[in-house]
């Protein structure tokens, strides 16, 4: 019988010397066991906290892509659909899947260190998910981007047309370079920036609303050419916001400052003014009272497409998390239904949900997910001088006169009569005066 000694805290009994060596063992070999990060991870849980309450914006509805979902029994109908695309697919190269299989199983150790989540599958289950998850993903931006239509009527029914969301989940995601090599294993005939250049044309015409799609290729090659990856297609979505050039973290930032909201801005005599041509929602800029902002359109998948962002950037970006920089500064400038009003008329914002009250919310919402590493806040310095700005009282007396008397050519031209008026008064006082 294992022996114990009095005298722990309150009387209590103490295990024996020998107790403790063996809990300590078993702990160790707990800790042994534990796998370390690998570098290639990038692919996320989303926080139980933050999913269960707002389960839509980061949990697929449609479509299970990749393994974190693959079980769940409300997305197996697609699976059915995603072996007639993957079937419509192979039609479209003369690649055997024999070698799409041989090909994914030699990335199949990288493509599991992806996930920070253990993944319970053999290797044969994981490849075959990836591999009908990718087809499926390919069909799908070939059809929405019509460049090899197919006569076939195989279409899915109407629910497919909110799938495409569920690709730019975090935890719905393959990484980035599996479908890039599986892409140009199946059209070797075409340059190496085929697969990218189409992700880019389908992220603009489907998920964010983005015009020039050229340009933005131009803004992730020059990325990349820097020696960075892209990881996924949320981690795309982050690089089409980066701003146009990066910043390092200062020891001179210790603090987040706030600031006027958008409304209080412009009656500190700050000039709010749209930035129709940006590389960047973070190109802002503050000089001679003058705020330039680019164009934000707030669309329907706004909210999903920005909190999954966040969530990447808290979890993989801790020291560069930009767009948490810009859904900081936007929270404090987006405070009200008004401040919606005016960056509305002035251009800033397009509403294209038709309820201000509801845009306003969705800045509180995405503002809260914001993670930001102080020292390195992008906008810092702008925070600090629209403050300095708005505490001059001069700005405020010639922003209250240009709103009360200059806000419209008839209040000029008024003001100017007035003026006259007066003028013309006071000599006409000073004749009758001179008179006596």
């Amino acid at each position: 019988m294992e022996k114990r000694s009095r005298g722990g805290v309150d009387g209590k009994e103490n295990y024996t010397s020998t107790s403790i060596d063996a809990l300590a063992t078993s702990v160790r070999n707990k800790m042994e066991e534990l796998l370390e990060i690998p570098p290639e991870c990038c692919i996320y849980r989303v926080p139980l906290k933050r999913k269960v309450s707002n389960k839509k914006v980061y949990t697929p509805q449609v479509v299970s892509i990749g393994p974190f979902h693959c079980n769940k029994k409300e997305l197996q109908g697609m699976e059915e659909h995603k072996l007639r695309y993957m079937k419509v697919f192979l039609t479209r190269t003369n690649i055997n899947l024999d070698d799409f299989i041989s090909v994914m199983t030699r990335m199949e150790k990288k493509a599991r260190n992806s996930y920070f989540e253990k993944i319970d599958l053999s290797v044969d289950e994981f490849v075959k998910i990836l591999i009908i998850d990718s087809f499926f993903i390919f069909e799908n931006i070939i059809e929405e981007l019509r460049v090899d239509p197919l006569d076939q009527a195989f279409y899915l029914p109407n629910q497919v047309s909110h799938f495409k969301t569920d690709l730019v989940l975090l935890e719905n995601q393959i990484p980035f370079f599996v479908l890039d090599n599986l892409f140009n294993l199946a059209f070797p005939q075409g340059p190496p920036t085929l697969f990218l250049e189409l992700c880019i044309k389908f992220m603009a015409s489907s998920i964010v609303p983005i015009k020039d799609s050229g340009k933005l290729q131009r803004k992730v090659v020059e990325y990349l050419n820097l020696g960075h990856e892209i990881k996924h297609f949320v981690d795309l979505l982050r690089i089409f916001h980066l701003p146009s050039t990066l910043r390092t973290a200062s020891a001179m930032v210790d603090e987040l400052i706030s600031m006027p909201n958008a409304v209080q801005l412009q009656e500190a005599g700050v000039q709010l003014l749209k930035v129709s041509s940006s590389d960047s929602l973070l190109d802002i800029k503050f000089s001679k009272g003058v705020l330039e902002i680019p164009v934000l359109i707030v669309q329907e998948c706004f909210e999903l497409v920005m909190s999954n962002i966040l969530i990447l950037e808290r979890c993989h970006y801790s020291y560069q998390s930009y767009i948490g920089h810009y859904a900081f500064f936007m929270q404090m400038l987006v405070d009200t239904d008004k401040d919606v009003d005016l960056l509305i008329h002035n251009g800033i914002i397009e509403d294209w949900l038709g309820k201000n009250s509801i845009v306003a919310e969705l800045f509180h919402k995405v503002g809260r997910e914001a993670w930001i590493y102080i020292p390195s806040y992008y906008l810092y310095d702008i925070s600090k001088s629209l403050n300095a700005y708005c505490n001059v009282t001069r700005h405020k007396w010639k922003a209250a006169f240009r709103r009360d008397y200059c806000s419209s050519p008839w209040m000029i031209a008024s003001t100017i009569a007035a003026v006259i008026l007066l003028t013309l008064t006071f000599l006409s006082t000073i004749a009758s005066f001179l008179a006596l």
